[in-house]
């Protein structure tokens, strides 16, 4: 597996001492370089204003920062740090909270920043943290478009497979983050597949010119797991089209699931949902399924009807679970989680 090399500030802002998370946001007041600013008004504001070029300085030393939400609720961050001790990271790490239901998430190196956002989520004491990419627009009332996500090029020419090579095929789409194993050791010379941080909120080419204009060639691009984003709302899990705040009459059907008599949301009646399960752990069923509305987090269920065996499609997905929903009207497009032995990613199908 090969990630590129980090020159990154943040390097120098771990030193395996123990500080503080405002030191660390601080950094070392000797090498901050004095900031050009000027104190004005802007729309009938007081303002700060400098540069789009100071951001990027003051950005900098946080390329390597990613953000933890938690839906639904958060353990507190003495579990949470020594959470990231148990992974065992190559490099040093700081977790602090932005606000009750995101943290920061400090990286020291490229190699622990990969492995982190490829998996896009962790479970932390039986919680739910999503991880978001922080950028220096990074509002916690949205989502950040930019996912993990690998992209694969089927058949790709033998000499091809050099790491310089597959990197500039990837940053056509976004930043190369690792090559696997495989494509590394031209083991599986078939498909060469990069891990990239791809903005999901575009549409992207499936096919790209390699080589001289005399004697290149189409190569295929293919995209795996591709994250579903709603570009209205700036939140993972639904589409514009299943937006409950660009669509308010879809909330209407959500009250099918909910029983006036009880506000306990147990035993509440859920919809007819047709489920494939990409990964399908032994017992699967033994335990109760939890419906979420994506858009209030709001607990429909933690049951659902019978569900049909024949629906259900067995494949590796990282020791997680999977769970893609079909034929669903929108408004009761909810999120499922599956409360089983293993941990459980859950997305929506991109029709």
């Amino acid at each position: 597996m090969t990630t590129p090399s980090s020159s990154n500030p943040v390097s120098s802002s771990f030193d395996g001492k123990s500080r503080s998370f405002r030191d660390v946001l601080a950094g070392s007041s000797s090498s901050n370089p004095k900031l050009p600013f000027v104190q004005s008004s802007f729309k009938g504001c007081p303002a700060l204003l400098f540069e789009d070029s100071v951001v990027d300085l003051l950005a900098a030393p946080y390329a390597l920062t990613l953000v933890g939400k938690f839906v639904l609720r958060r353990p507190n961050l003495d579990v949470i740090r020594k959470f990231f001790v148990s992974l065992k990271l190559s490099g040093s790490f700081h977790v602090g909270l932005l606000d009750q239901r995101h943290v920061a998430i400090q990286l020291a190196n490229d190699l622990d920043y990969s492995r982190i956002f490829a998996r896009r989520s962790y479970y932390i004491q039986a919680c739910q943290m999503r991880l978001l990419k922080w950028t220096p627009d990074f509002d916690v009332r949205e989502e950040s478009p930019i996912a993990p996500v690998w992209i694969s090029f089927p058949n790709l020419r033998l000499h091809f497979f050099n790491h310089q090579i597959l990197f500039g095929l990837a940053s056509i789409f976004g930043r190369p983050l690792q090559t696997d194993q495989a494509t590394a050791s031209v083991s599986h010379p078939s498909m060469a597949w990069v891990l990239i941080e791809l903005d999901v909120s575009k549409k992207h080419p499936t096919e790209i010119w390699i080589g001289s204009e005399m004697k290149g060639y189409f190569q295929k691009v293919e995209f795996e797991n591709l994250p579903i984003f709603c570009s209205f709302c700036k939140m993972h899990g639904h589409g514009v089209n299943q937006c409950f705040r660009k669509n308010p009459n879809l909330r209407a059907g959500k009250n099918i699931l909910k029983n006036s008599n009880d506000s306990d949301p147990v035993g509440k009646t859920a919809p007819n949902i047709d489920v494939k399960i990409v990964d399908q752990p032994q017992n699967a069923l033994n335990e109760d399924v939890m419906v979420v509305n994506p858009s209030s987090e709001e607990v429909f269920s933690t049951v659902l009807p019978p569900l049909n065996l024949n629906n259900f499609v067995s494949t590796n997905c990282d020791d997680n679970l999977a769970i893609v929903v079909h034929n669903v009207d929108p408004s009761n497009f909810d999120v499922l989680q599956l409360k089983l032995n293993t941990n459980c990613n859950i997305e929506q199908p991109n029709d």
